[in-house]
């Protein structure tokens, strides 16, 4: 059976499931979103920050200038303890978005909907709840909860993207391992003219949290949102009717006017589940892992899923690769959800000792923060995300290179688009570093009759003759970066379509071999690549 009603399927309409939508139509594959909301709700800040590296991915369907110029970006990261500052973390610029942009998830979500509606491959229907689940050899069949009554739809695979409370995993029995924190967390989005710096703060045993955590964080149109650690007996509904919950403002802002935007309560997750791929049904995002928020991994680790995910799924409904591919989606995803558990998991037990012993000596260490430098680099208020590194993926070369696997870093370039990032991230790409044409010439005697874009980079004033003409060359003067690739000695790398280097060497001959490897279709390197 093989009457598809699109190729792919995605259940939930949030970040990660429009991603997956927009970065499938890119590489020509249609897919049915089903949303279970009748339209796209306001729920506050909720996830407040996109990482640049991320926002990365949502360039490559134009909808990251647009969060970009909306949002607030910000590089210093404040950590306070008893209201005076122990550490300020600058973090890079970049050359791209980064390092970070706070925005709310709702007006992401607002662009990404857009996009999706204006795009002839993305089908949105809202109001659609996936009510039951089955697959076969060839597909996956859903019956769906329609405004017009139940009907079922099949598609060659399904993603589910149906958020932290999925119900995609209770129809598909998967497990969902890991815990739920018993402390509760206030989120607060205010609006009010602070005299603070728009970065983050982050505030150990304040005086308007004693014993607990807060932190604030900017958001366009002077939004703040601000997150209580709250102790067990809280109640915020009383404390809303009574006026406690204006002093509980106050105390942070003082007497400055501010109107409240939003008002939610959680409790976080430390979860993933036991298999992101179960046959042709692939989990992604909070359906799959559920994080707290230190360092913001939660939406923007699960945009990472998308993208990742969407170039092998097109890969598959393209004819140029096989099913097996989908099991280095599990592998690397799960992955990286695992390593974000484990960084959590450490701020967790910092900030929320399990015993005395560690009570006792995380306020020894706050303690010691004021006036001791060793103290204030151990003091974990939340460790920032990062592009996960594929080093023990099965399509990643093995290798001693750290680029290897990595996101690949950014380079400053003469010519349009003016930063090499900007040149990956639709195909597979040959990238060849070279200090002459007949060198690039050399590695990429291969590449050219590949299915993949040639890219030269050179030094400012390298001679182009006999670079093919089917090669796009672009220059750079950023010698330390040029090194770093392998320019010097002449160096070719497979960059994939997410934008990660799966494969690199210096000979020519053993180009075809990599790429076949790095797209899964082939799982032997060449005798002699760089290992």
């Amino acid at each position: 059976m093989t009457d598809f009603d699109a190729p792919v399927g995605i259940v939930g309409a949030g970040p990660v499931g429009l991603v997956a939508a927009l970065r499938l139509a890119r590489f020509g594959v249609p897919t049915v979103l089903l949303e279970a909301r009748p339209e796209l709700l306001k729920q506050g800040s909720k996830a407040c920050l996109i990482q640049g590296d991320v926002l990365e991915i949502l360039d490559k369907f134009g909808c990251a200038e647009t969060i970009r110029d909306e949002g607030v970006t910000w590089t210093v990261a404040h950590t306070y303890v008893r209201n005076r500052v122990i550490r300020s973390a600058e973090y890079p610029r970049g050359l791209g978005f980064g390092p970070f942009v706070n925005i709310s998830q709702h007006r992401i979500e607002q662009v990404l909907v857009e996009a999706a509606e204006a795009n002839p491959l993305c089908d949105l229907r809202w109001g659609h709840e996936v009510v039951e689940v089955a697959q076969d050899s060839d597909g996956v069949t859903v019956r769906v909860d329609t405004p017009d009554g139940e009907r079922d739809l099949r598609f060659a695979h399904l993603v589910a993207a149906d958020g932290v409370r999925s119900k995609m995993r209770e129809l598909m029995q998967v497990d969902w391992t890991g815990y739920t924190h018993k402390d509760r967390f206030l989120i607060t989005d205010i609006k009010a003219k602070l005299p603070l710096a728009k970065e983050r703060h982050f505030h150990y045993d304040p005086s308007f949290n004693p014993g607990r955590q807060l932190v604030m964080h900017p958001q366009p149109n002077d939004i703040w949102r601000i997150d209580w650690q709250l102790p067990p007996d809280a109640d915020i509904v009383a404390e809303r009717l009574d006026g406690r919950f204006d002093q509980r403002v106050r105390a942070v802002i003082g007497d400055i006017p501010y109107e409240i935007d939003w008002v939610s309560t959680y409790r976080f997750h430390q979860r993933v589940v036991a298999r992101l791929r179960v046959g042709r049904v692939l989990f992604a995002g909070d359906a799959a892992h559920s994080l707290p928020p230190y360092g913001s991994r939660g939406m923007n680790s699960g945009i990472q899923d998308a993208d990742n995910l969407a170039w092998k799924l097109a890969s598959i409904h393209n004819g140029e690769a096989g099913e097996e591919l989908l099991e280095s989606y599990h592998v690397e995803r799960y992955a990286a959800a695992r390593e974000n558990l484990r960084v959590t998991e450490a701020t967790i037990r910092f900030m929320v000792p399990p015993n005395r012993l560690r009570r006792w000596a995380r306020a020894a260490l706050l303690g010691l923060s004021h006036s001791l430098g060793l103290a204030q680099k151990h003091v974990n208020s939340g460790r920032m995300a990062e592009p996960y590194v594929y080093t023990c993926s099965p399509i990643v070369q093995p290798s001693d290179d750290s680029l290897l696997g990595s996101f690949a870093p950014d380079l400053p370039i003469v010519e349009e688009p003016l930063r090499l990032r900007r040149l990956l991230g639709h195909r597979f790409v040959a990238l060849c570093f070279a200090t002459t044409g007949r060198r690039a010439a050399e590695l990429l005697q291969q590449a050219r009759s590949s299915s993949c874009d040639l890219v030269v980079v050179m030094p400012e004033g390298a001679p182009t003759d006999g670079v093919p003409a089917d090669a796009r060359v672009v220059r750079s003067s950023d010698a330390a970066a040029l090194a770093r690739y392998g320019t010097v000695g002449g160096t070719w790398w497979v960059a994939r379509p997410d934008g990660h280097l799966a494969a690199r060497g210096t000979k020519g001959e053993d180009f075809a071999a990599a790429l076949r490897f790095s797209a899964g279709v082939d799982r032997t390197l060449v005798k002699g690549s760089p290992a």
